[in-house]
């Protein structure tokens, strides 16, 4: 669903929260304050360290209710949607996982998770895996062997997919 179909207009993140690994294992840290609308009405996430990015959830684009995957050879990448709600509470949107030597070729592109009703898409995690590594959102280590953790700091889902 694109964000700006929604239903209230457009939720928007005004400013970046510096997204970054928390400081205790599996945790993400807003490390500046965040503006943003829900519905068109404002509200403020402040800086917090050590967030939760558990995943509870159906199975989706080749994970498990958890939101885990496991690299394939060449690797495997996959954007996690990074979502607030009217209170602050962070959730987290598994995305479709690609091979990450195709989308460094170019012959495949890493989209984005849809926008969510009553939710406001801050950022997403960029977790890229070595064959065989499994991540766990909320368990593995941001920073463990095998796991490369980006972030990238949005105002709303972009509409075009990443192509590298």
């Amino acid at each position: 669903m694109d964000n700006l179909a929604l239903s209230q207009g457009g939720n928007f993140a005004y400013t970046s929260g510096a997204l970054a690994n928390g400081t205790t294992a599996g945790t993400i840290q807003v490390a500046a304050a965040v503006t943003f609308t829900v519905n068109g009405v404002f509200y403020s996430k402040a800086i917090t360290n050590n967030i939760a990015i558990s995943y509870t959830g159906p199975s989706v684009y080749g994970a498990s209710s958890n939101g885990s995957f496991t690299g394939a050879t060449g690797g495997s990448t996959r954007l996690y949607g990074l979502y607030m709600d009217t209170a602050g509470a962070v959730s987290l949107e598994p995305g479709p996982i690609v091979n990450t030597a195709e989308l460094s070729a170019g012959t495949a592109a890493l989209h984005f998770p849809g926008a969510k009703r009553g939710l406001t898409c801050f950022g997403v995690m960029r977790i890229a895996l070595t064959a065989n590594t499994t991540f766990i959102p909320g368990t593995t280590a941001l920073g463990a062997a095998g796991v490369t953790t980006t972030y990238l700091n949005l105002s709303s889902i972009p509409g075009e997919p990443l192509t590298a």
